[in-house]
């Protein structure tokens, strides 16, 4: 009986694992596929970057359905971006529409409107006004006859107008009166907080898959040049991530800096709240990244202390991975699943955040003139909102922790299982390399789904109360048990590529097996593990300065320290999946030299004898325990 219980040679006995937890994914799944094809139907995500007018037409876009059987429904806008309001003093009565430029000037009379009209191409009525119509003669001016808060032409005059999130809205330099500015301003500042950012996240999504992949190409070259393990790289890494991290706190502090002087200077009556989000979200990522940075730096310290250590170590796990090259396609393939994982979930939730149903209304209008009082009916179309969409935001964050978690915990079990074969079963130094990892891949698919469920469930549960208390602005300390219990999956998902046990038992056994030799591999796993999350947050701090300097630029965005964020975390996501194959490399090559050892009887009994001897030695270069004691 060895440390890890007696290996099962014969792949005959093995049996699928922890089919309960597959079962419960699977179900899991088909929820997430149902709210999908509602949100899908019913969601446009289109509404969130641009307006839409009071007949159902998305500002900025071609329109091909008519909305509740409007007349003026269903129109092309590709060359009307800006909503326009007729009736600037109240807005939510007030008929809306896409025109092609805002009013850079005020309009005092309908002539003038025509005037602008004839200049700039841009028609502040009506879709279905024509300013013929102004010659036509009768008792009542033109003015009084066309203009009203309905239409077909606006209230005059027509104010000075700055384009402010793609709407025309009043400019302080202009004769509004204050109180309908500040109104106005109440209005753009109404819609909720949590729909502005996924509209911001509509804005951004490219420029975060394009950084994403960044990140990646980062990544990759970095763990490239692990594979030389020499010295000099260690400390050319430890370098370069103590310098990205403090130019990303610094960038991070000067953006919120930037941001605090512009809201000192900005009149009250014209403040965007978004902007105030802006500052409090920089904050708070300013002074975490403060606190980040620190850490870093003292584990930046600590590595640097250990250069030789570290050089050694990554010798012997480069070596345990040139021995199977197809390897390295795994990051590519995970990063590529991730991504594409990443766009599906982001477009899900645009369509969860504009699911709406098309509700017409009606507004009567009464006007007089000397004779009689005319009553005008006005049949306009808003969108309601479901009331079953906020049940699914909760269901898609689990889902965005949980699937991503399932992702990178697939790409884990299967270098395990690939590099503890290569170990176990074969012979030459590169023996087997694709075939041992397709034969992971099919022993993973058709025995441990269940296993890679549980693992990734339980990594799920520590993160989800963390993230919900940071969306709600509660500040926490980091948890070491999250980081705890990932070392154990690693070592668990090895033990189960042996054994074909249940994640439970195979979980006791290698911690037991770890802790066993704790004394001795604590110094080198914790070095190797410092140096990987150096790494990462590298990767992170490197593409989320690249993101801020470029977002910050964009006026459209209303909070754009959350796409920032959002960026960072699939940064670290991705960068997680491309350093993961060292990981797996060195937790595996722990575990296998462990069970080598209680297997087997004198030196040259064992498996692999160069590498336990290189691995004994560098423990007790390491440890603080005399020689005379057993390393394994």
């Amino acid at each position: 009986m060895g440390c890890c219980g007696e290996r099962q040679e014969s792949p005959g006995v093995r049996q699928c694992t922890d089919v309960t937890f597959l079962v419960i994914f699977i179900v899991f799944v088909c929820i997430l596929l149902f709210v999908a094809a509602f949100a899908i139907v019913y969601g446009n995500p289109l509404l969130l970057a641009h307006g839409y007018d009071s007949f159902g037409n998305i500002c900025g876009k071609t329109n091909e359905e008519q909305a509740g059987g409007l007349v003026l429904s269903g129109l092309d806008m590709t060359h009307r971006p800006y909503l326009f309001n007729l009736d600037v003093s109240h807005v939510n009565e007030s008929i809306k529409i896409c025109v092609k430029q805002c009013p850079d000037k005020e309009l005092s009379v309908l002539a003038d409107l025509k005037k602008f009209y004839e200049e700039t191409g841009s028609s502040l009525c009506s879709y279905n006004f024509n300013f013929s119509q102004l010659e036509t003669s009768t008792k009542l001016s033109p003015e009084d006859q066309f203009s009203s808060p309905l239409g077909p032409c606006p209230l005059l005059p027509v104010f000075q107008s700055d384009q402010v999130l793609n709407r025309c809205v009043p400019s302080a330099n202009s004769s509004v009166p204050t109180d309908v500015l500040r109104s106005f301003y109440e209005i753009l500042n109404s819609p909720a907080a949590l729909e502005q950012l996924v509209a911001d996240l509509y804005r951004t999504w490219r420029l975060i898959f394009i950084l994403s992949f960044v990140s990646f190409m980062l990544a990759l070259v970095m763990i490239l040049l692990l594979s030389f393990a020499t010295a000099a790289i260690a400390v050319t890494f430890t370098v370069v991530v103590s310098v990205a991290s403090v130019a990303g706190t610094l960038a991070l502090w000067w953006a919120y800096l930037e941001t605090k002087w512009l809201l000192d200077e900005t009149p009250i009556e014209q403040m965007l709240e978004e902007t105030a989000t802006n500052e409090r979200w920089l904050l708070i990522l300013a002074v975490f990244a403060t606190l980040v940075t620190l850490v870093l730096l003292c584990l930046a310290a600590h590595v640097a202390k250990n250069v030789k250590t570290l050089a050694a170590l990554f010798k012997e796990a480069s070596g345990f991975i040139k021995a199977l090259p197809s390897l390295y396609l795994q990051p590519i393939i995970t990063v590529a699943v991730l991504l594409s994982l990443f766009c599906a979930w982001m477009y899900v939730v645009l369509c969860l955040a504009t699911a709406t149903t098309p509700e017409a209304r009606q507004i009567i209008l009464y006007t007089e003139d000397s004779n009689m009082t005319s009553v005008n009916k006005f049949t306009l179309l808003q969108f309601v909102e479901l009331s079953w969409v906020r049940f699914g935001w909760w269901i898609y964050l689990i889902a965005l922790v949980w699937v991503s978690e399932l992702v990178l915990s697939c790409q884990q079990m299967t270098s395990a299982g690939a590099l503890v074969d290569w170990y176990f079963l074969t012979s030459g130094r590169r023996d087997g390399g694709a075939r041992l990892l397709l034969t992971s891949v099919r022993r993973l698919v058709w025995y441990h789904l269940g296993s890679v469920a549980l693992g990734s469930l339980l990594i799920a549960l520590f993160k989800l109360p963390r993230l919900a208390l940071r969306l709600l602005g509660i500040k926490q300390k980091p948890l070491c048990y999250e980081r705890g219990l990932r070392y154990v999956n690693h070592n668990a998902y090895a033990v189960i590529a042996i054994e074909g046990i249940d994640f439970c038992p195979s979980a006791r056994v290698a911690y037991q097996t770890m802790e066993s030799n704790r004394l001795h591999l604590s110094p080198i796993n914790s070095t190797g593990d410092c140096f990987l999350f150096l790494g990462k947050c590298c990767v992170t701090a490197v593409v989320g300065c690249v993101g801020l300097l470029t977002m910050r630029q964009d006026p459209q965005l209303h909070v754009y320290a959350v796409p920032v964020l959002v960026l960072c975390v699939f940064s670290f996501y991705v960068a997680h999946s491309v350093f993961t194959l060292y990981e797996m490399a060195l937790d595996s090559l722990f575990l296998c030299v462990a069970e080598d050892q209680a297997l087997s009887v004198g030196y040259q009994a064992y498996r692999r004898p160069h590498m336990v001897q290189a691995l004994t030695t560098l423990c007790a270069k390491s440890s603080t325990q005399p020689e005379s004691q057993p390393m394994f």
